[in-house]
């Protein structure tokens, strides 16, 4: 049984990386995650697990332009391929262009949605690897690629 005073209540984490465009933070769970994410101006929600991984809010697709592009994380015994990527990253580019501002998620947010946020800013907005990783950790302080999701920023090129 949980009690409200021996468990602290989880506060749902939503970080601009670029304001009034694109929005990071862990999978939407519950109604109120939902609302959250209305009340941000956030119109489409772009899922990079898969529905074995986490179940999301039930109304999210009513509520919001849905798109999966699943990618694999540490669990999955292999790293995202750089097509994989870059197909995320128009996939994006396309519900940026036509939904408006995108919240980009993956189960915990530390992993996956950090390196679609990082690719998306040396694909798009010429950031240096590193200056986007050091840019990221601190609008998002949960940011934790691995080394090799990492290597595949240095081989992105202009989406």
């Amino acid at each position: 049984m949980r009690s409200e005073f021996n468990e602290p209540v989880r506060r749902f984490q939503l970080d601009w990386v670029l304001v009034e465009e694109l929005a990071i933070g862990p999978a939407p769970r519950a109604d109120r995650h939902l609302d959250r994410l209305y009340g941000e101006g956030i119109k489409a929600v772009l899922s990079l697990c898969s529905p074995d991984e986490v179940v999301l809010a039930g109304g999210l697709a009513e509520r919001f332009v849905h798109q999966r592009c699943v990618l694999p994380d540490h669990r999955a015994g292999r790293l995202p391929e750089l097509a994989e990527l870059e197909g995320v990253l128009v996939a994006l580019a396309t519900l940026l262009r036509e939904q408006g501002p995108v919240y980009v998620h993956c189960v915990a947010a530390m992993e996956r949605s950090p390196l679609v946020c990082l690719a998306w800013l040396v694909s798009r907005h010429r950031q240096t690897p590193e200056r986007a990783l050091d840019y990221l950790m601190q609008v998002h302080p949960g940011t934790n690629p691995l080394p090799g999701q990492l290597a595949l920023l240095g081989r992105l090129g202009s989406i």
